[in-house]
């Protein structure tokens, strides 16, 4: 019935893929009706084999990709007191590292936004505005972290992939 390398997407008590779809690939068998999943983030757990369907390698890198992106490191909120780093920025003016503070906020806040509707209803459905506010958040932080990593070390930089 199944041996160990198949692909497979795992089903809900309904019998329908889990939203958002998950996959995993089979690492052991463990007689007729349990095997070892091997799932993407590298955990593995004991199923039985009425809670996962078998696919083809498409379909499983199609799901993957999507697994993978939805599990990107999203930016964290700055959690800065504003006065105390202002201060120990003289150089720097007070409005402009506001600014940036309130622009770094907005920005993680589109992208936890899209990260959700992502989630909700697939990448494929997002509008073309919303998308446009994503790509324009997703150099927007790089743009605000690397202002702040200028003036404290500590604060990363993200990367684009």
């Amino acid at each position: 019935m199944y041996k160990k390398g198949d692909k497979v997407i795992i089903l809900d008590y309904n019998g329908k893929p889990l939203i958002p779809k998950l996959v995993a690939e089979i690492e052991e068998v463990y007689g007729e009706d349990r095997v070892r999943l091997h799932l993407p983030d590298n955990a593995c757990c004991l199923e039985f084999v009425d809670h996962f369907e078998k696919i083809d390698d498409k379909t499983y890198n199609e799901v993957l990709n999507a697994v993978l992106e939805r599990e990107k490191e999203l930016p964290v909120d700055l959690q800065l007191d504003i006065r105390k780093f202002a201060s120990k920025h003289p150089r720097r003016r007070k409005d402009e590292i506001l600014k940036m503070f309130d622009q770094d906020k907005r920005y993680v806040s589109v992208l936890n936004a899209y990260r959700g509707r992502v989630n909700m209803y697939g990448k494929e459905n997002i509008n073309e505005h919303f998308l446009f506010e994503y790509n324009e958040a997703l150099y927007g932080i790089i743009e605000t972290r690397t202002f702040f990593h200028e003036l404290d070390d500590s604060i990363p930089v993200p990367v684009l992939d």
